[in-house]
């Protein structure tokens, strides 16, 4: 605001400036044309008369000589706009159009008579008049403003990312608790007699706290990946990999999964060429992420479907769902970090939010890609590309 007024305050000395310059000129102008007592003589009587077309000539030479004079008084006054000029008198109608006017009753002894001054793009002229100090405001203004808005920008974006934290900690804590007090519950059932004396019992709990150990392993090992990949510390062990075999590994990893979902999977593996140059481990997190998400939001009875294909030097991998599927709006955030889309309950469907932004930043140092398209209670299908050279 302070700047606009600057700005304004300007253009009004600017303007007081140049009418100043202006009306010290028409006077002089005036003054000048005053000397020759002939001339305004003339022109007073052309101006009363103007019944021959000698009469109309000689006023046009008289304004002539007249517009000489303020051209040469303009000119010492620093005044370059161009202008126009007339000369009225009573028996003309004034214009109401926004000029200078100056009384020429004493050149011409008429009380109504007027030099009317017209100037071309005067408002131009008087921005270009200003010249480096508006352009400076105008760039301060620009600055004042872009910084404003990005201000504004990352406090929104810092807010967003703080929201989806807080929730990433509520859902490990969730996440932790539930394998911790599984481990817990079947460690005190180990420490009972009743259960020691029974091979079978020690055996049955013994295989829950493995379980429920390599679940929680499992997490934490996720979340210490994600934080290497963001710090640009992930180094990529490459080998040639055939995918067809990484994708049954992957879905027979989360068979018990989906037998309990009584749901199954069905294989288009059309690939000409699956063996591509990957990090096998990291790879193999991307599409259990993905298979484990299309068994988890697929409701009753899954029904998933893997297809790949070759193409233009390209190996195309998709996993398709007939789940809730998405809106266009969660589309848009599916790839950000910690962000979980509304399921009406948020543990209803376990996980941090990590999973699909954990696969992007793996897919992306791969020199791959990963698409969505997805549709509101029809399903969705993911579909990663990785290049075959």
């Amino acid at each position: 605001m302070i700047q606009v007024q600057w700005i304004n305050q300007a253009r009004k000395l600017n303007e007081e400036q140049f009418r100043h310059l202006v009306g010290l000129a028409l006077h002089e102008s005036v003054s000048e044309f005053m000397k020759d007592q002939q001339s305004c003589y003339e022109m007073s009587e052309c101006m009363k008369k103007l019944k021959s077309k000698s009469d109309s000539a000689r006023l046009k030479s008289e304004i002539k000589r007249l517009n000489t004079i303020i051209d040469d008084k303009f000119k010492q006054h620093q005044i370059e706009s161009s202008y126009t000029i007339e000369v009225l008198s009573k028996a003309d109608k004034q214009p109401h159009s926004r000029c200078f006017y100056y009384s020429m009753q004493k050149a011409l002894s008429d009380d109504k008579a007027m030099l009317n001054v017209y100037f071309d793009k005067r408002e131009k002229n008087l921005l270009d008049s200003m010249g480096t100090m508006f352009m400076a405001s105008l760039i301060a203004i620009i600055i004042l403003f872009s910084l404003f808005g990005i201000t504004v920008l990352s406090l929104m974006r810092d807010k967003k990312i703080l929201g989806r934290t807080t929730d990433l900690i509520n859902n490990i804590a969730h996440e932790f608790k539930t394998p911790m007090a599984s481990i817990a519950l079947a460690c005190g059932m180990l420490k009972r007699e009743k259960v020691l004396s029974q091979p079978e019992n020690v055996a049955h709990y013994s295989d829950i706290i493995d379980t429920e150990n390599n679940r929680l392993r499992s997490q934490v090992e996720q979340l210490l990946k994600l934080a290497c990949i963001e710090r640009g510390e992930l180094k990529l062990n490459a080998n040639e990999v055939s995918i067809h075999n990484l994708l049954t590994e992957c879905a027979a990893c989360l068979d018990i999964h989906l037998k309990e979902k009584q749901g199954q999977i069905e294989y288009e593996l059309d690939a000409s060429h699956d063996c591509v140059n990957v990090d096998k481990d990291l790879l193999q997190d991307v599409f259990k992420n993905l298979i484990d998400n299309a068994i988890k939001y697929s409701g009753v009875h899954p029904q998933i479907k893997i297809c790949t294909e070759s193409k233009n030097d390209q190996l195309l991998v998709s996993i398709s769902d007939k789940g809730i599927g998405m809106t266009r709006e969660e589309q848009k955030h599916i790839f950000d970090r910690y962000y979980r889309a509304q399921t009406g309950d948020i543990h209803n469907v376990k996980g941090f939010g990590i999973g699909l932004s954990y696969s992007k930043m793996i897919v992306d140092a791969h020199k791959g890609t990963i698409k969505v398209w997805s549709k509101k209670n029809i399903g969705s299908t993911f579909t990663v590309v990785l290049p075959l050279s």
